[in-house]
């Protein structure tokens, strides 16, 4: 099986859908549960890209999943308020996913968080964002989530934290607890909550960190362009050296 491409993951979830795994999204989560369905949890957490979202949206809606998308409001890579970045939400949303909160911890400094007010402005912009669950940006490791600080947060994690899923990510690039496919859960038909980057699934690269790199320099070149249509005088004037 490939591993970390876009043709890797239609190929992870067609495995998921020959045994005999169901998507469902947080809002029918404990009770899909309760009736003893074999759960796929899909999640991604959006720190690097709106564009390698969508590109990962559009393969899981041509096979019939649904995911949830967690995107910062602080992200320094993209700006969710933009006009570019609605337009990539909106398709998102359109293919039948869900868009909820990626809240950056290190904003806070130890502070406590605030996640309903981090919600509301979202939701102010895009009213279709859920606003009773949000993820957190770099735990340490699942058990140091804080889901008592809010219960939005709580939604998310408490269930895995509690063992009735199991939890996997590919965070930094690389399956965290383990390649999903041979985990003890799969192999026993267990609920599973798949956390994925779609960073390390779109981007070139034989490492996450080339993955990252070339991923940035294109994001660069693409900004250029974008300063040529936001800058149109200064680009289509001509430079005079002067002596």
């Amino acid at each position: 099986m490939e591993d970390f491409t876009l043709q890797g993951y239609r190929q992870l979830l067609s495995a998921f859908a020959s045994r005999g795994y169901r998507c469902s999204l947080f809002d029918a989560l404990e009770e899909r549960l309760a009736s003893g369905e074999r759960i796929l949890l899909l999640r991604h957490d959006i720190d690097i890209s709106l564009k390698a979202a969508l590109e990962i949206a559009r393969v899981e809606h041509e096979l019939g999943f649904q995911a949830t998308y967690f995107v910062m409001l602080s992200s320094p890579f993209y700006n969710v308020l933009s006009t570019e970045s609605a337009r990539l939400l909106e398709q998102i949303h359109n293919y039948g996913h869900d868009i909820a909160l990626h809240i950056d911890l290190q904003d806070y400094h130890g502070q406590r968080l605030d996640v309903a007010q981090e919600i509301a402005i979202l939701a102010h912009f895009y009213p279709y964002v859920k606003r009773d669950i949000a993820s957190v940006h770099s735990p340490r490791t699942l058990s140091s989530i804080p889901v008592e600080e809010a219960r939005p947060i709580y939604r998310v994690y408490h269930l895995a934290q509690r063992g009735d899923l199991a939890y996997i990510s590919d965070s930094t690039g690389r399956w965290r607890y383990g390649h999903p496919l041979q985990s003890a859960a799969f192999r026993e038909k267990k609920a599973i909550q798949l956390l994925t980057h779609p960073i390390w699934w779109v981007a070139e690269g034989a490492t996450p960190r080339q993955k990252l790199e070339s991923w940035l320099y294109r994001s660069y070149e693409g900004n250029l362009e974008l300063a040529k249509t936001f800058l149109p005088k200064l680009f289509g004037q001509q430079e005079v050296e002067t002596t």
